[in-house]
């Protein structure tokens, strides 16, 4: 685990373009402390597709970093005023690995990303993150 004092943590969120990840960027920032930096994490993995589909597969991961994008400029303000400084992190990789593997004192996640179809794929990031980290987790509950 990280060790580090009050007001010089490095705080992880897990950031997907939900307003359940919007709500955990928004706990986590009010949560830090001036000198602390919230880390605005997005991953994404490319979609496995057949051998005589790769092809005509081409992974773009545009959208999802203009997603990370957005959110940095929706609450770089508010970070500014408490003195909390923001960082944006973009990965290719499995968002339960990513978050797993990055350096924190501290993981904040929503409670569910994106639903449906693409819920099922990615499966629950916030349950197997719980269950596997080094270090404290925060599952702020889903917007309602």
């Amino acid at each position: 685990m990280t060790t580090s004092t009050a007001g010089k943590r490095r705080i992880v969120v897990g950031v997907d373009g939900s307003p359940n990840s919007m709500k955990a960027v928004d706990w986590a920032i009010s949560f830090a402390h001036s000198g602390d930096t919230v880390v605005l994490l997005s991953a994404w993995s490319p979609i496995v597709v057949p051998a005589d589909m790769a092809m005509s597969y081409t992974f773009d991961d545009t959208g999802a970093r203009s997603v990370l994008e957005q959110e940095n400029k929706r609450v770089a303000q508010t970070a500014a005023n408490r003195g909390v400084s923001l960082a944006v992190h973009f990965e290719n990789n499995d968002p339960r690995n990513a978050l797993l593997d990055s350096k924190c004192d501290l993981i904040v996640v929503g409670a569910r990303g994106h639903g449906g179809v693409v819920g099922l794929l990615v499966g629950s990031v916030a349950d197997y993150v719980s269950r596997h980290a080094k270090v404290p987790v925060v599952i702020v509950p889903a917007v309602e």
